[in-house]
C-alpha cells in the first residue's frame, strides 16, 4: 500500500525538525572537533535547504507541468549543488540561521505539495539514479536524503 499524501507530507517536517535537533546536539557535543573532510552541522543543514530549492522543488514543479500539458515525463539527471560552493557559503553561517534556512526551504516545499490534486501526485519523471518515479516515490528520496545527512550528524 502506497504511503497517502498527508503522512509523507508529516514526515517532511519531522524529518527536517530531527535533522535541525541532530546539528543542534552536534554542534554541542563536537564544537571542539574538527574532522577533515566532514562538514559542519551548519553545511550539512545548508546543503539540505538547497537541495530542497534547487533540485526537489523544481522537479516537483516540472513534473507536475509535464502532466498539465499531456507532454512526457520529464527526465532527470542526478544533480546536487556544487559541494565547494555550499561549504563556502554555509561554513561560517551560524547553526540557528542555518536551521532556520533548512526550515524555510522545507516550508516552501511542503506548501507546494500540500495542495497537489490525487491526479497531481502520480506526476511522474525518470530519474537516471531512482528509474521511474511519481510525486511520492521522490518524497521518499527526499526523506533518504535528509537521513543520509542526519546520519553524519549523530
Amino acid at each position: 500500500m502506497p504511503n497517502p499524501p498527508a503522512v509523507l507530507m508529516v514526515e517532511l517536517v519531522m524529518s527536517i525538525d530531527r535533522m535541525i535537533q541532530s546539528a543542534q546536539s552536534a554542534k554541542q557535543a563536537q564544537s571542539h572537533l574538527q574532522i577533515p573532510g566532514e562538514w559542519p552541522a551548519q553545511v550539512v543543514l545548508g546543503h539540505v535547504s538547497q537541495v530542497d530549492e534547487q533540485v526537489w522543488v523544481p522537479r516537483i514543479v516540472q513534473m507536475c507541468q509535464a502532466l498539465a500539458d499531456g507532454a512526457q515525463p520529464p527526465s532527470f539527471p542526478w544533480w546536487e549543488p556544487d559541494a565547494d560552493a555550499t561549504f563556502a557559503r554555509f561554513s561560517e553561517m551560524s547553526l540557528e540561521e542555518a536551521s532556520a534556512q533548512a526550515m524555510s526551504a522545507r516550508t516552501a516545499l511542503l506548501t507546494l505539495v500540500k495542495d497537489l490534486t490525487p491526479e497531481q501526485w502520480g506526476a511522474s519523471a525518470v530519474h537516471e539514479t531512482f528509474g521511474t518515479i511519481d510525486i511520492a516515490g521522490l518524497i521518499i528520496q527526499i526523506l533518504t536524503h535528509d537521513e543520509e545527512h542526519r546520519a553524519s550528524l549523530v
